[in-house]
């Protein structure tokens, strides 16, 4: 080991074969940088435990192109923006929707009746006859109280 590092340090500029050696070395060694930058972005970009980040980053510096190939297979398969964009979907999707005050299953907002136990959820508004809570003191599109009056 000591002769080829000797060998690398100590080339003469005509020797084609000290060169080459050390052409290949500084690609390889490019290349396993390349590798621990790309795993070190990908984890942070997919979890934000720091446990894990380090471990995975280590696992890339130690064992390089099998680090990788470990961290392919154990990564989490989502990033963190595919998560957060998911669950403002899930919360889109829930606005769409109350729970039935008698049954507790979903109950679409343009549903009057719950299809499940046949409880009423909304009444028309006496003043703009929509659909309103009966929960909910005024309409909230016109404004009107329970009673009809306007505000």
């Amino acid at each position: 080991m000591n002769e080829i590092l000797d060998y690398l340090i100590n080339f003469q500029p005509n020797d084609w074969m000290g060169i080459s050696l050390r052409g290949i070395f500084v690609y390889v060694f490019v290349l396993w940088v390349a590798l621990v930058i790309w795993v070190a972005r990908d984890v942070v970009g997919r979890t934000k435990n720091l446990v894990f980040q380090v471990f995975v980053i280590l696992l890339a510096i130690v064992l390089n192109v099998f680090g990788l190939l470990i961290y392919l297979i154990i990564r989490p398969q989502k990033t963190l923006i595919e998560r957060y964009h998911e669950d403002l979907e899930h919360k889109a999707l829930a606005e769409n929707e109350e729970l039935c005050p008698k049954c507790e299953k979903p109950l679409p907002l343009v549903f009057q009746f719950c299809p499940h136990c046949g409880e009423e959820a909304r009444q028309h508004c006496k003043k703009c006859h929509k659909l309103v809570s009966k929960n909910w003191s005024i309409c909230p599109y016109c404004g009107a109280s329970k009673t009809g009056k306007a505000k």
